[in-house]
């Protein structure tokens, strides 16, 4: 007998951890109904919830700062560039301790290219735990400011998340349920594990989605993408309708509390026809899935888990479908695995159920796999000194005031020795520049006595050669041409004439001059350039003199204003040597400034459980209640976390700040109780006119 569901295929392993689901496709499963009583005592735990994710002037600061200083040490070395922030924190729609989101616009991009490129720079900058991630539909770089301790993802012209940011921030500005639930939502997702992408489950950004979709159909928010006037734009070849209209106004507003929007939005989802629908925030509603072509591909997420092979299928498209507002293309489940969707399915159902059957929130948020959030819950940061005296407490305080003490003489010499070698670089670049003309006349020199070397001597080997061939000067032959040309062409006498043989002689040799005359003129046109050069380079060889002169006089001058550079070889080699100086100088100042950090602050620490130590009680007789009880000190309600180092620092204060009593003179004191006997207009607008 098979131990195997015969409804759903799950084993009893898989029926136990999807026990909600199980039961709900098998038919069995009720969903209690909570009495308004039990709805209402839901309010003040989930008002907390919001406020415990309310996002503190300190942590707005810190991405200001961090924005910022991306914004000029890395945007800024990319021409035409612009730093954007989207996402939950800009929307207003996230969780305290969320990501922050950064895009980086920039015209014909290198994506892959400009990400290594941030990477190595973020390095540099001293940014942990930096990764690439290039295999992503959105490519990203992730990495943690420690100084901040940010988490932060910096993707490329991702600028439809801009525009997708931009709405949801209209939503949330349109009601403040939108903002609660969302938060309420995300909170449970967390602790119930089915909040994270990466890992099969929806994004964050998808929840809010459907907190959108379900606040739409509660009557909570208007469908803000609807209207006759359309915003169009075109990105990557593709056309996105980015409409949105904040004038609309639900037709009838729901005055409904958090509560029950919450249960509403588990009951909903829990049991809503996925098999047929698809969430559509900017349709208003659901889209039947024959209308937008999204069909339920197989296998199903049943057929995956219920699976005996060992590599199982990839599960078909679509089973969660929820439309993205602008890109309408794009199906925001399409991250969701096949155990994933029946988490999420299994956990809307668990939701649904404990709300109704009088469970509290904390039930229903019961965290899986505390281990996930590890960093998210507050650390009682003394838990190491509870147990240690008070001497030996001011022991370890000294000791670290001691290393701060080495650690920041240390930091004084990098700096010196920084700005010393900046120094250098600065004085050695500003005595190229201003030598920079010279250098520039002295190079143009040198360039053309090169190839007049080389031209002076290529005329002179055709000279040579010509001449090592040619015997007789030019002069010399010319005589001799005359002469036989005289013989060749005189009278004959007829007594006297020639033989045959002395004529041929005669007109050979005079053959023979004419060939030897064009190549002597040749040399000697030759000789004449080869002159005309050798002179030219004298008087180029004076100037460059001339220009070295100038040079060396005005980098004397220069020297004598910057002694440092006595004896330096100044070139741009040399600079470059002095600039890598500086960067490294710069990146040991970095570990050592971080380093000093953490000391400061475990100085910090040390101090406060002194001081804490010392006066346990607190301020006395400040605030106290009715009966003559002050209120429970940290030590006795629990641990202490890093946001009440603050509190606890600031409401020390010395005597001598104390307020003081203002005395006042009796002639003003007088003056006081006669009461204010300055003039007095009349009321505008009681005047009458007499008829």
């Amino acid at each position: 007998m098979s131990d195997r569901c015969e409804v759903t295929g799950l084993s009893q392993e898989n029926m136990r951890v999807f026990q909600y689901l199980h039961s709900h496709i098998t038919g069995t499963l009720e969903i209690p109904e909570p009495s308004l009583e039990a709805l209402s005592g839901f309010n003040k735990p989930l008002q907390n919830t919001i406020s415990s994710h309310a996002i503190h002037n300190s942590e707005v600061k810190r991405k200001e700062s961090l924005y910022n200083h991306l914004k000029k040490s890395i945007a800024s070395k990319f021409e035409g560039s612009k730093l954007s922030v989207f996402g939950s924190a800009e929307s207003g729609l996230s969780l305290k301790g969320g990501d922050f989101d950064l895009c980086l616009e920039i015209s014909d991009a290198n994506e892959k290219k400009i990400l290594k490129k941030i990477g190595g720079m973020l390095r540099g900058q001293g940014m942990e735990e930096v990764k690439i991630i290039t295999g992503a539909k959105v490519p990203i770089v992730k990495f943690i400011d420690p100084r901040s301790g940010l988490h932060v993802d910096i993707s490329i012209n991702n600028s439809l998340a801009l525009h997708n940011t931009r709405l949801l921030s209209s939503y949330a500005k349109s009601d403040n349920r939108v903002k609660e639930l969302a938060i309420c939502v995300k909170h449970w997702a967390l602790h119930r594990n089915v909040s994270d992408s990466v890992n099969g489950t929806l994004s964050s950004y998808a929840w809010s989605i459907l907190v959108i979709d379900h606040l739409i159909e509660q009557g909570v928010v208007a469908n803000l993408q609807s209207g006759d006037d359309r915003v169009v734009i075109e990105l990557e070849d593709s056309e996105f309708d980015i409409t949105i209209n904040m004038e609309n106004q639900p037709e009838t507003k729901s005055d409904a509390d958090i509560a029950s929007l919450l249960l509403s939005f588990f009951t909903r989802l829990a049991t809503m026809d996925w098999d047929n629908s698809i969430i559509s925030i900017r349709n208003g509603g659901p889209i039947a899935r024959d209308e937008k072509g999204w069909m339920n591909e197989d296998p199903s997420a049943l057929d995956i888990v219920n699976s005996d092979k060992e590599h199982p299928p990839r599960m078909g498209e679509h089973h969660l479908a929820i439309e993205d507002p602008f890109d309408i293309d794009h199906d925001l489940s399409r991250v969701v695995r096949a155990e994933g969707e029946l988490r999420i399915r299994n956990e809307l159902l668990r939701a649904a159920v404990l709300f109704g059957n009088g469970s509290t929130w904390k039930e229903i948020c019961e965290t899986i796999e505390p281990e996930r959030l590890k960093n998210l819950e507050p650390v009682d940061i003394f838990h190491d000194l509870r147990d240690k005296s008070t001497e030996s407490v001011e022991s370890m305080l000294e000791k670290t005031r001691g290393e701060m003490d080495a650690l920041d003489r240390r930091i004084d010499a990098l700096e010196v020795e920084r700005q010393s070698n900046l120094r250098m670089a600065r004085a050695m670049r500003g005595v190229i520049e201003e030598t920079s003309d010279l250098r520039k006349e002295h190079k143009a020199i040198i360039v053309g006595l090169k190839g007049r070397n080389a031209e002076i001597d290529d005329i002179k080997k055709k000279r040579d050669k010509i001449n090592s061939d040619v015997i007789l000067p030019i002069h010399m032959i010319e005589d001799e041409l005359s002469k036989v040309y005289s013989r060749l062409t005189e009278e004959l006498d007829i007594h006297r004439v020639p033989s045959l043989k002395k004529e041929k002689e005669q007109f050979s040799w005079f053959m023979e001059l004419q060939a030897m005359h064009g190549k002597a003129r040749e040399a000697s046109e030759l000789h004449q350039k080869f002159i005309e050069l050798v002179k030219l380079q004298k008087e180029e060889i004076k100037k460059l003199k001339i220009y070295e002169t100038k040079h060396d006089d005005t980098t004397s001058k220069l020297l004598e204003q910057e002694p440092l550079l006595k004896d330096k070889n100044i070139n741009s080699k040399e600079v470059g040597s002095y600039d890598r100086r500086v960067q490294n100088i710069q990146k040991a100042l970095r570990q050592r400034r971080g380093e000093m950090h953490k000391l400061r602050r475990e100085a910090g620490r040390l101090d406060a459980w002194l001081r804490k130590k010392s006066n346990p009680q607190g301020n006395r007789g400040r605030g106290k209640r009715k009966g003559g009880k002050g209120k429970k000190t940290q030590e006795n309600s629990g641990p202490m976390t890093l946001g009440d180092i603050s509190g606890l620092l600031s409401g020390m204060s010395d005597e001598s700040s104390s307020k003081r009593t203002r005395k006042v003179s009796s002639k003003k004191a007088g003056m006081r109780k006669m009461g204010n006997l300055s003039a007095h207009r009349g009321s505008r607008g009681q005047f009458k006119k007499k008829d």
